[in-house]
């Protein structure tokens, strides 16, 4: 072989060390070293691996702010080293670095490593759902419904959000009719009693707890149109005009949440880790739960943004309304439920990365809720307009417990190993700074932007703001669109329009998720062999 790939490796390396060279230099190195990985693996040694961490390490590029493609490209020599046959044999001792390099970095480079990890190979293939074609949508009555079915209610019907719910007979039972709302469709509805029916066949036995609801059908249909409901929906809900509906059977389990105030702190902590094990469990069979709890960076730009303002964690922005987000979780003491939000995963790489995060980041938001909701007088703003002070209600020990079994749970159920390594988080920092941020509400409030007000009616911007507090008095004379509003909404994490308050909350998601992409990598490769 000729001698120039080992000139190029040499010279390389000596950019990425040496502060004479500048930024493009270094990323020119970077981008060789990449290329000397795909033709000639063979040149790369310790010495590339000790190169590349020697530049994700330093601080000269920090305030950069290309910087993050630099260093994702510097963390991807030793992943590709990881990846790509003839490196020496050095993949366990590159990937051991990077891992290392998660406690170790910050800012840019931190999230350069955790999605260069997160970016390795994993074999992850779902199996595809079929929703088929569905007919039209038989008319019942509920009375007819709990009939035909050999129900017997033992309680007085009422709502869990938009669901109307009774207890029946039987051992510990919910019946429970979920109503569509204004602008949903059969299809969507049949999809989540697919999901039942798929999550009750043997090869998803998760062999822990997890209550799969019975589904109900109409003369053989999943959906149907219900009428001569015994209770009138809730005001703020906006019921299909057809009367669209699917029922099931729950585990009267069904509607607790590891945040309801009954709920003691070992309950909540048993309740997170399963369904951490839960959904992790589920990505390795490619099914991904799409809303934990529904994450928005802004709500109120959700109709006119591309995003629809749903939350891109990896952005570090501010998270919109994170108690709100809490409120109705989907995993419970009966596992994971609202199987609407599950979707079929056939992909690989970094989005599968991105789907694992927000995993992570919604049960740990729902771990710090479970303090907050032990006395819900105390939050907004005091009488005084200064934030109210929550701090009390945290117990740090619990919260760091059940931060841990989060991360080991998921891990378990991803990997399909209990022996989860180390966790290359800082407790000792990231703790105090979620008691800090979670329970003092220094940011409540929010601009309504004349171009948001401009997708709304004249009735909608009345109401709009109404629901956040306005008085008729001080409505009368503002006119939609005439100028921003400042509306109080929170508490959020971060001002409006600005970056999160807390950094070291996505800085631990990111860790978790990469090191749990790592450790299938790892699994799927030993199996291999």
């Amino acid at each position: 072989m000729s001698t120039y790939p080992h000139t190029l490796k040499n010279q390389a390396e000596t950019a990425l060390v040496e502060p004479r060279f500048d930024f493009i230099a270094k990323y020119h190195a970077v981008a060789d070293l990449r290329r000397l990985a795909q033709k000639h693996p063979g040149v790369l040694d310790s010495q590339t691996i000790f190169s590349v961490e020697q530049l994700l390490l330093s601080s000269a590029f920090g305030r950069v702010r290309q910087a993050y493609f630099l260093f994702r490209e510097a963390a991807s020599v030793m992943t590709d080293m990881a990846t790509i046959p003839g490196c020496n044999g050095l993949g366990a001792k590159a990937l051991a670095c990077l891992n290392g390099l998660l406690l170790k970095t910050d800012g840019s480079a931190h999230r350069g490593v955790a999605e260069a990890l997160g970016s390795l190979p994993v074999n992850i293939i779902g199996q595809r759902l079929s929703i088929g074609r569905s007919a039209s949508a038989p008319r019942i009555s509920w009375t007819r419904l709990l009939s035909i079915n050999g129900l017997t209610k033992t309680g007085t019907p009422r709502y869990i959000g938009r669901s109307l719910v009774v207890d029946i007979s039987g051992k510990n039972q919910l019946l429970v009719a979920k109503l569509a709302k204004k602008g949903d469709t059969a299809v969507g509805l049949q999809k989540e009693v697919r999901w039942m029916e798929r999550l009750k066949q043997p090869d998803y036995a998760a062999g822990c707890r997890f209550h799969i609801p019975r589904p109900l059908q109409v003369e053989r249909q999943r959906v149907f149109r219900i009428n001569h409901i015994p209770l009138a929906p809730p005001d703020n809900f906006q019921m299909h005009p057809d009367g669209l509906a699917i029922a099931f059977i729950a585990h009267q389990d069904y509607f607790v949440y590891p945040n309801d105030h009954r709920v003691d702190g070992k309950n909540a902590r048993e309740m997170l880790g399963r369904n951490a094990y839960l959904l992790g469990w589920l990505t390795t069979k490619g099914v991904i739960h799409d809303a934990p709890i529904p994450l928005f960076h802004n709500r109120t730009q959700r109709l006119r943004r591309d995003d629809q303002g749903r939350y891109q964690w990896f952005r570090s922005g501010r998270l919109d309304q994170w108690l709100n987000s809490c409120a109705f979780p989907n995993l419970g003491l009966s596992g994971l439920r609202d199987f609407e939000h599950l979707e079929t995963f056939c992909g690989r790489g970094r989005n599968l990365y991105r789907h694992i995060g927000s995993h992570f980041l919604s049960l740990l938001l729902v771990a710090g809720s479970h303090f907050r909701c032990r006395d819900k007088t105390k939050m907004g703003l005091d009488e005084n307009g200064q934030p109210v002070d929550a701090r009390d209600l945290f117990d740090r020990q619990l919260l760091q417990a059940m931060i841990l079994d989060v991360f080991e749970c998921y891990f378990a159920g991803f990997t399909g190993t209990s022996a989860s390594p180390a966790l290359p988080v800082d407790l000792d920092r990231l703790v105090p700074r979620m008691v800090e941020e979670m329970g003092v509400d220094r940011h409540m409030t929010e601009l309504l932007r004349r171009v948001d007000q401009a997708h709304m009616t004249d009735a909608a911007f009345l109401d709009f703001l109404r629901q956040r507090g306005y008085e008729d008095d001080l409505l009368e004379g503002l006119i939609r669109g005439e100028e921003d509003i400042l509306i109080p909404s929170g508490p959020h994490l971060g001002d409006f329009n600005r970056q999160t308050s807390l950094p070291e909350l996505i800085e631990c998601v990111a860790a978790m998720s990469a090191v749990c992409i790592a450790g299938r990598f790892v699994t799927e490769v030993s199996n291999a062999i």
